[in-house]
């Protein structure tokens, strides 16, 4: 409030010879620096004409006038141009197609008569003043005006609504003047020539309110005049938006600007104002930064860059009084090391030309904060501005009210050395008298004890020194001048990149994170000055004085040693003497102490004083069995009495409590000395604290035990394993009993003759089923290392559960229990769930039933019926065994991780015990609840309950059924790659068995070879061989393919890995499918039949389309919702109708890269629903316009057009 107050109470005049220039200079050419880009987002249509004119036109001219319109079209010391205006120009000329160049006139009727004489094509940020002169239009608006009015600190209470009495001021070109004084019939207007101008009348007395626009006034208000103007009121006046002025006779610039202004969404309007609003926050290291080569090895080799400071200049650059430097300038080095990965050594400078003379000789890399000027810019090279703050006038505190600019002349005004405002006051004010200072302080010093009359200094800086130092003794009276005090980094002349990386880096950060930056300093804050800067004269005096009584204590010592010489050498020998037994004695580490025979304690060593806690002087001379327990203390007492009387040692281990409670394993001894007489005097004793020792044998016999525990359960674990082995060996050697004995009589009687299909069909049969069992055993390995997550599916409950049962027969038998499978058979419908978790939890549950029952049964049952939501299905499963039971206290806390009943050793049972936590954890994911009930000794019954949803049977929609296709209507061309000679020669009989013409080769090399020479239809190539493996050949094929621009071949890959994995790794490599050995004639028939439409023979014909489409993916992903799968059949349909469009348009552009694109985007959706001819047609027209061979365009095209007509009527049949 005191700096409010100061602030109300000086009124200024602004300068009228501002307002014009006697002699019209020539424009200046700015560069256009925006933050917006339209980047495709949007467009704006326009006719051949208007197209025409621009291109003939190529740039647009931007006319701007000086001082800078905050916000709106703002420059700096880098000729550049930014604000509101500038981001919009630019979003007009990226719709238009051209550039823009800017230029910049003296005042606002210059650039208008540039726009009437063609000179410039448009003005930014005009209004109704525009339109008052001849010939001039306006465009669209591109930002509100709404007028605001601004008052000082604490003086919007009273404005009255009419401003009756007011002095208002106003830019000169921001609302008419006639119109403001009709408006305001009893208020006073003043017109100024520049915002800051305008803004400055007010916050220093020289107005009482500010007439502007609500962007411009938050804008200034946030960034230099926070403490001392305020938002009063919004003007009733009725004016128009801010639009861009043109000629009215360039009706051709007026169309098509104004149709790229309503072309430009909402949202990038918000985004524009957002950023030039009001100092809106924003997020530090969001912009990338793109470094030239150059620039990025200079980060290399310069990760530390040194950084001249000078203290003393708060807010922008001190140290507070920890020594640590703060402001503006360490905020802003901050967000440029965040940006840049720099790391700055600041380096303390005594003077700003100390400063810049280090910079100059290179012993620094830079300045954090400096003003440009003519004289600093031969020698530095400056960034742009990170802060800007208006010039004050500073004076003493009793100056008068109207203290101006004018009525220093003759006097002395103290500036700064290199002041940018040094040639501004030598061509306005010549007949001041300027005084050089060598900073802000030492001016306003000169000023106090009249070494001058007046200084000049930023506003911010000023404000806080006068406040802070000079309170009661200076005052800011007014602005002086039209342009800000720039505050930027400072870089040698030479050292270019340093200089480009820090303009990068200061552009990066959005205008409205470095408003937060300059707000919270700009706040009138106290900022505390060190003990050291507010009392550093009394600091001085006291250094002298205690130096003076430090000589005189020096000379009284030296007399006092003369004196004490003599003493010190009497008394020498008898200190070392009390030295040595002190050190003897108190040096040991452990407690040692001397008693008395009467138990007095008469010497100690610190580390029994530090046992007990106590102080010397609390014990010596004492008696101190006190100090233990009682109990303690009476075992202590017997032991000395008896040391005493018998004068014997004694040493032997004890435990000791003291009085805090502490309980110490002490080794103790107790030794009796004698004194002249032969008598014992008393003991000499001590321990040494052995707690630790005795702990760490605890922790070894603590360790063995968990030790010996530990393999005990992997002694159990290695137990169970072969349990396991032993079992699956069993279930393995049985059907191998049968193929190979089967196999065996079969070959004997083909000697002779005879075929013995029985024997061939058994082994068949017995090899299948170890088939199905080597595979139940792999998903029992996955479901005991599997992670815990979910992924829904298809499936069906009672082959599942048929599935881990097989698993089990085999245990189940050896024990010689019954395991009963009761299912509903009226449960046939397929449910959306995770088969391997179902499973998992399934096999957990049961292999705990049938580890612990011994005799018995074990029963899994299953129930189903309709849950309240028609789509899910309530589903009961109970496992319930005859085994030994589980008491009720081991049942509370059996969910608990590696947990199990007390009892688990009667049956030589082990296990981590975590499968009842992890059953019951999937239950729960899934929705669902596992509940246990147990009678000690007579069984335990485990009961699932879930809510699953149902799906509907897959059902081919009509037409959409494949075509069956005689084999001999459809030979194929396959070539069979291999290195294992039978399984390529089993593959080439069944293919050759099945009608088609087969080719082989021993690995993937030779594959690739025979290939090249010939058309297959067909690859199925084995996925581990030498020389060139299965993926390679893939990818080799597909790169061909690509490069040729050839129709693809089906490739499938054929491997013994029946993993999901492998599956997902040969589609990755470019495979259509794999194939799992060992594989029939009928599901090879079926795998080949099922593309035989797609394929094509060595002579070309006509590609017939395979009209089925799966929907399974499409159900899986709306989880069998049949409202979501006709939405999502809906949007594939509406999307094929357009792209079908797009093709014929694109085609007859000859726009191979739109074509590839589009071809991409159909086979993304064709992928949904499984076309896979459809996704054929789309990969060969990228194959084509990829290859840049236009010959087969036309067809490639026509197919993918017959493709999508296809696909449409299929879609529509399903939607109907």
């Amino acid at each position: 409030m005191k700096s409010l107050s100061f602030c109300l109470s000086v009124v200024v005049l602004v300068i009228a010879a501002n307002f014009t220039s006697p002699v019209l200079a020539e424009p200046s050419t700015l560069s256009l620096l925006s933050r917006s880009s339209v980047n495709g987002a949007y467009y704006v249509t326009l006719d051949g004409r208007d197209s025409r004119w621009l291109r003939a036109k190529g740039v647009l001219v931007l006319g701007a006038s000086a001082p800078d319109y905050a916000a709106f079209d703002m420059t700096n010391n880098n000729d550049q141009m930014e604000g509101v205006t500038v981001d919009y120009a630019q979003l007009v000329a990226d719709l238009l197609g051209v550039r823009v160049e800017i230029r910049r006139y003296d005042n606002r009727g210059e650039v208008l008569d540039a726009v009437r004489k063609g000179e410039v094509d448009f003005v930014g940020t005009a209004n109704e003043f525009e339109t008052q002169s001849p010939n001039i239009v306006l465009s669209h608006p591109y930002a509100n005006d709404k007028p605001t009015l601004i008052t000082r600190k604490g003086d919007s209470g009273d404005l009255p609504v009419d401003l009756k009495g007011k002095t208002i001021a106003m830019l000169y070109h921001y609302i008419s003047p006639d119109t403001v004084r009709a408006f305001y019939p009893n208020a006073t207007l003043q017109v100024y020539p520049s915002m800051l101008g305008a803004i400055g009348a007010v916050a220093f007395g020289q107005a009482d309110v500010y007439l502007g626009d609500s962007v411009s006034a938050n804008y200034l208000i946030n960034n230099n005049f926070i403490n001392n103007v305020e938002l009063a009121d919004f003007s009733r006046m009725e004016v128009r938006d801010f639009s861009f002025a043109m000629s009215n006779a360039n009706r051709t610039l007026i169309r098509v600007v104004n149709a790229a202004i309503d072309a430009i969404p909402v949202s990038a309007r918000m985004e524009i104002m957002n950023r030039w609003g009001a100092g809106g926050e924003s997020m530090p290291g969001k912009q990338r930064l793109n470094f030239s080569d150059s620039e990025q090895r200079w980060l290399d080799e310069h990760p530390s860059v040194r950084v001249n400071v000078v203290d003393g200049y708060p807010p922008l650059s001190f140290f507070n009084k920890n020594g640590e430097f703060v402001g503006i300038a360490n905020d802003v080095l901050s967000k440029v090391s965040l940006r840049t990965g720099l790391k700055f050594d600041i380096r303390v400078m005594p003077s700003v030309p100390a400063m810049v003379e280090n910079v100059g000789n290179n012993d620094s890399e830079f300045i954090a904060t400096l003003t440009p000027s003519s004289e600093r810019q031969r020698v530095l090279h400056f960034t742009r501005p990170y802060m800007t703050s208006p010039y004050v006038l500073i004076a003493k505190a009793n100056a008068d009210i109207s203290f101006t600019l004018e009525k220093l002349a003759g006097k002395r005004l103290a500036l700064t050395r290199n002041n940018d405002m040094r040639e501004w006051l030598t061509s306005n004010a010549p007949k001041i008298q300027l005084v050089d200072a060598d900073d802000s302080e030492h001016a306003m010093r000169m000023v106090v004890h009249g070494g001058a009359d007046a200084m000049v200094g930023p506003l911010i800086v000023s404000n806080y020194t006068v406040n802070h130092r000079f309170d009661g003794q200076l005052r800011v009276v007014s602005t002086i001048g039209n342009d800000l005090a720039r505050m930027a980094f400072a870089t040698s002349r030479g050292a270019l990149e340093l200089h480009s990386i820090l303009d990068k880096a200061l552009l990066s950060i959005p205008p409205e994170e470095m408003d937060e930056v300059t707000n919270r300093w700009r706040n009138d804050v106290m900022i505390e000055d060190s003990y050291w800067t507010r009392n550093r004269t009394l600091f001085i005096q006291a250094i002298c004085g205690v130096l003076v009584l430090l000589v005189l204590a020096l000379v009284w010592v030296a007399y006092m040693k003369m004196a004490l010489r003599r003493r010190d050498e009497a008394e020498r020998a008898l200190n070392e003497q009390l030295e040595f037994m002190r050190v003897l004695i108190d040096g040991t580490p452990h407690p040692i102490y001397v008693r008395d025979r009467n138990g007095v304690l008469l010497i100690c060593n610190s580390s029994y004083l530090n046992a007990f806690g106590v102080e010397r002087e609390a014990v010596i001379g004492k008696a101190t069995v006190k100090l233990l327990y009682p109990e303690d203390a009476r075992s202590y007492e017997e032991e000395f009495q008896r040391i005493i009387s018998m004068g014997s040692p004694m040493v032997r281990d004890r435990e000791i409590t003291m009085q805090d409670g502490r309980k110490l394993e002490i080794y103790h001894w107790m030794l009796p000395y004698r004194d002249s007489h032969g008598e014992v005097g008393g003991v000499i004793a001590g321990w040494i604290d052995i707690s630790e020792r005795q702990a760490l044998v605890g922790q070894l016999r603590e360790a063995k035990a968990v030790a010996d525990e530990a393999k005990e359960r992997a002694d159990d674990a290695n137990r169970a394993k072969s349990l396991f082995l032993a079992t699956m060996s069993h279930e393995i050697r049985t059907p191998m009993n049968a193929i190979i004995g089967m196999l065996e009589l079969a070959m004997k009687k083909a000697d002779q003759g005879v075929t013995d299909r029985f024997a061939i069909e058994v082994a068949s049969g017995a090899a299948r089923g170890l088939l199905d069992l080597i595979g139940d055993i792999l998903d029992i390995a996955r479901i005991e290392s599997g992670r815990l997550s979910l992924s829904p599916e298809r499936a069906n409950l009672r082959e599942l559960l048929e599935s881990v049962l097989r698993v089990f027969e085999g245990v189940a038998r050896q024990k010689r229990l019954s395991l009963i499978l009761d299912l509903d058979f009226q449960m046939q419908s397929d449910v959306l769930i995770d088969p391997l978790r179902f499973k998992q939890i399934v096999s957990n549950l049961l292999s705990n039933a049938i580890k612990f029952t011994q005799d018995g049964q074990v029963r899994l049952s299953m129930q189903a019926c309709p849950a309240k939501k028609s789509q899910f299905m309530t589903v009961a499963l109970v496992i319930e065994d005859t085994g030994i039971g589980i008491s009720d206290e081991d049942q509370q806390s059996l969910f608990s991780p590696f947990t199990q009943a007390s009892n688990n050793t009667q049956s030589g049972r082990s296990g981590s015990g975590l499968g009842l936590v992890i059953s019951r954890t999937l239950c729960e994911m899934m929705g669902g609840r596992l509940l246990m009930s147990s009678v000690f000794g007579k069984g335990t019954k485990v009961e699932v309950h879930m809510s699953l949803p149902t799906l509907e049977p897959l059902v081919e929609l009509p037409g959409m059924m494949p075509l069956e296709i005689a084999p001999q209507h459809h030979v194929l061309n396959v070539l069979v790659i291999d290195d294992y000679p039978a399984n390529r020669l089993l593959v080439s009989q069944q293919l050759s068995h099945l009608g088609h013409r087969v080719s082989d080769a021993e690995d993937g090399e030779r594959g690739l070879q025979a290939w090249r020479s010939q058309w297959f239809d067909v690859v199925i190539t084995d996925c581990n061989m030498p020389v060139m493996n299965g993926y390679q050949l893939a990818q080799a094929i597909r790169e061909e393919e690509r490069t040729k621009g050839l129709a693809p071949c089906l490739i499938l890959g054929f491997t013994a890995n029946a993993q999901q994995e492998e599956r997902i790794r040969c589609i990755t490599a470019g495979m259509d499918d794999c194939l799992f050995k060992p594989i029939g004639l009928e599901e090879l028939k079926a795998c080949l039949d099922a593309v035989a439409p797609v394929v094509r023979s060595e002579v070309k014909t006509s590609v017939q389309s395979s009209n089925k489409i799966d929907l399974t993916s499409v159900e899986q992903l709306t989880r069998g919702d049949k409202a979501s799968i006709k939405s999502l059949i809906d949007d594939l349909s509406t999307a094929n109708e357009e792209d079908m469009a797009r093709l014929i348009k694109l085609f007859t552009k000859n726009d191979l890269n739109a074509l590839s694109d589009l071809a991409h985007r159909v086979k993304g959706g064709a992928r949904i629903i499984r076309a896979q001819r459809l996704i054929q047609c789309c990969e060969r027209l990228e194959a084509v316009c990829s290859g840049r061979d236009t010959s087969q365009l036309a067809e490639a095209v026509d197919e993918l057009q017959q493709e999508m007509e296809q696909l449409a009527d299929m879609l529509s049949l399903y939607m109907a």
